[in-house]
């Protein structure tokens, strides 16, 4: 069941023409204002005057609204329960309204059947609603508007900056010019309230860059690295030609001597208070959408990937990684299975499951690490004091715990093996061996006279002595053994062999600290999200080498373009400009946020924590170089004091 209003319209010749209309819901509101879904312009029918509604699809009730009720077979009613089969007539001030059944649909016809309500039939509604008696001639008033315009926003702000043009600072009070500014300014620049001329220096003159240098000195003054190495013709080659509307654009800057590529042609100010808005995407794909083609047919051949939209035209990211063994950074090439050979062997698999060997250890130092059940990845990876990046992994930091590099026990304190040092190790082991004996029998001490025969060949006199007297030779033994498969070094280093008279060597450990040099990611605007979420493939990972930094695919899960364009389904999606990860002043750098958004490096200490935290130097030494990264959090102090 349905609504449909049907009105009949008459022609000059007597035609008339019917148009259906289907309402929507079940009720229907009737009305003299334009808000109502049946709306009957007369005076004699209320702004809101009735409701027309249906349970059943078949009775039909009117209800009216405002105390002005409607008629119905010659008599006023409020309220009146029609059935849609027999049909009914109501009349609202001039208008009639036949409600009629055809099919499953309820038709409701309206017809004007007075000129005017009887209640307005005298009334000139010209004169009645109109002003025109009490004001003056249109002319005049014309006349006055367009002095009062010219006196307010040209004649006014020209004085005014006339008398103020050499005043560094303008004194309090209203000033005829601020009719001409288009919003406050921003945060950054709220201080210039009160002295435009320190960017307007000139009447009638754009804003130039020296304006904007004058203060911004240093990294501001230039371009980005890439962009200064190019060559001029090489950058205009890289534009988009201009379209018709651009080019009627462009005339008209030129005519009003506001000339391309200032300053503010990308930082615009007078966007209303609050922090500067960020770059808008277009000043980055006006050239970078199409410009590898460009730049080809203008004898410029590149490398360079178009880039339009994050959500629907981006190239896929090429982190700096080492190809080869000790080979150089360089960045990877496009496709899948990028390795990175960092001199380590790690399976992040094993040290990821949820049962195991690792899986139990690490739940035995539940009370001690702030472990769990398991290893996390945040046990291993700690972040940068800002949030940012993350810390290169130190084995007395983040495995000592684990893998022990301790070999003696003096008066109750561990020696260990000098980690990163492997002549050192080689030293101390020789040194260990050749100083110290064997671990004495208890027969061989005291006083106790011994019987004749304990000296003899297999006896434990015997085997002690042998045992001291070769002793020395046996560092080579313990040295070799550190070193190859199942030591200390072997199953995380790779380890070169003694020859051409070198010792002992452990190939180098390079932990890239950043694998995306231009772009820029905040680990710690992520860290709601779970590790896993964005390295999809560190739990099945087996090897160091494989490079587990996530791809496009993996941030559009998330991230959308500027305008919200997207080639994949996105629950939350987060609307990503150019400038979100990309800084064009300083490739180094991360992009520049709002002073209030900016993190502050502060530590805060709620609780001074237990001895047990610091139970690895009993494994590695005493170190007094701020090698542990503990975070105390108060919650978690409850558990740890009843060992779980």
């Amino acid at each position: 069941m349905s609504f449909i209003l049907r009105r009949i319209a008459t022609t000059k010749t007597g035609k008339q023409i019917v148009r259906d209309q289907a309402l929507p819901g079940d009720t229907i509101t009737l009305g003299r204002e334009g808000g109502n879904i049946i709306h009957i312009a007369d005076l004699a029918v209320n702004p809101h005057h009735a409701t027309i509604s249906s349970a059943d699809g078949r009775h039909v009730r009117v209800a009216a609204l405002e105390g002005l009720g409607f008629d119905l077979n010659g008599r006023t009613l409020d309220v009146a329960d029609i059935d849609s089969a027999a049909g009914a007539e109501l009349r609202f001030g001039g208008h009639r309204l036949t409600i009629v059944r055809e099919g499953e649909d309820i038709i409701l016809l309206v017809e004007r059947i007075d000129e005017l309500s009887q209640s307005s039939k005298d009334v000139d509604e010209v004169k009645a609603f109109s002003l025109a008696g009490v004001l003056p001639g249109k002319r005049l008033g014309a006349w006055t508007f367009a002095v009062v315009m010219v006196l307010a926003f040209l004649v006014g702000p020209i004085w005014a900056w006339y008398n103020y043009r050499q005043v560094d600072e303008r004194p309090e009070g209203y000033h005829a010019d601020r009719a001409w500014l288009s919003g406050p300014l921003s945060t950054a620049h709220a201080n210039l309230k009160k002295d435009c001329q320190s960017c307007h220096v000139d009447a009638f003159v754009a804003v130039t860059d020296k304006a904007c240098v004058n203060c911004h000195t240093g990294e501001h003054k230039a371009m980005s690295q890439a962009h200064a190495g190019a060559p001029s013709a090489m950058l205009l080659a890289a534009r988009h030609p201009p379209g018709a509307g651009e080019k009627i654009l462009a005339s008209f800057a030129k005519t009003f001597n506001r000339p391309q590529g200032r300053c503010v042609d990308c930082h615009t100010e007078h966007e209303g208070a609050g922090p500067m808005p960020a770059t808008p995407q277009k000043f980055c794909a006006d050239c970078h959408d199409g410009m590898a083609e460009r730049l080809k047919t203008a004898g410029h051949p590149t490398m360079l990937v178009d880039a339009a939209d994050f959500g629907t035209g981006h190239p896929e990211f090429r982190p700096l990684v080492r190809l080869a063994p000790g080979a150089k950074q360089a960045r990877a090439p496009a496709g899948k299975g990028v390795v990175d050979y960092n001199g380590l062997k790690f399976p992040h698999d094993l040290h990821l499951q949820a049962t195991g060997g690792v899986a139990r250890m690490a739940a035995s130092f539940r009370g001690r690490y702030d472990f769990g059940q398991k290893l996390e990845c945040e046990n291993c990876h700690r972040p940068e004091a800002d949030g940012v990046g993350m810390k290169p992994v130190e084995m007395q930091r983040d495995c000592a715990m684990c893998h022990s590099l301790a070999f003696e026990t003096v008066g109750g304190v561990t020696r260990t093996l000098r980690h990163g040092q492997p002549d050192q190790v080689a030293a101390d082991l020789m040194a260990y061996y050749r100083s110290t004996p064997p671990a004495r029998p208890l027969q061989l001490g005291g006083m106790a006279r011994r019987r004749p025969g304990q000296y003899a060949e297999g006896q434990v006199y015997s085997i002690y002595f042998r045992e001291a007297a070769v002793r020395p030779g046996r560092a080579a033994d313990a040295i070799r053994a550190v070193f190859s498969k199942g030591g200390a070094c072997y199953d995380c280093h790779t380890v070169f062999a003694p020859q051409a008279g070198r010792g002992w060597r452990v190939m180098a450990v390079n932990q890239t600290p950043r694998f995306l040099q231009k772009g820029w990611f905040d680990h710690d605007a992520h860290k709601e999200t779970d590790c896993a979420d964005c390295h999809t493939t560190a739990p099945q990972s087996k090897q160091a080498s494989q490079l587990l930094v996530p791809g496009l695919r993996q941030c559009r899960d998330c991230h959308v373009g500027e305008t919200g364009a997207r080639l994949v389904k996105v629950n939350t999606a987060t609307e990503s400009p150019c400038a979100m990860c990309h800084e064009y002043h300083s490739d180094g750098g991360k992009p520049w946020v709002p002073e209030r958004q900016r993190r502050k490096n502060v530590t805060a200490i709620t609780e001074r924590p237990m001895r047990g935290i610091y139970d690895v130097s009993l494994i590695t030494g005493q170190q007094r170089q701020g090698l542990y990264d503990v975070s105390w959090r108060p919650q978690a102090l409850p558990a740890i004091r009843q060992g779980g």
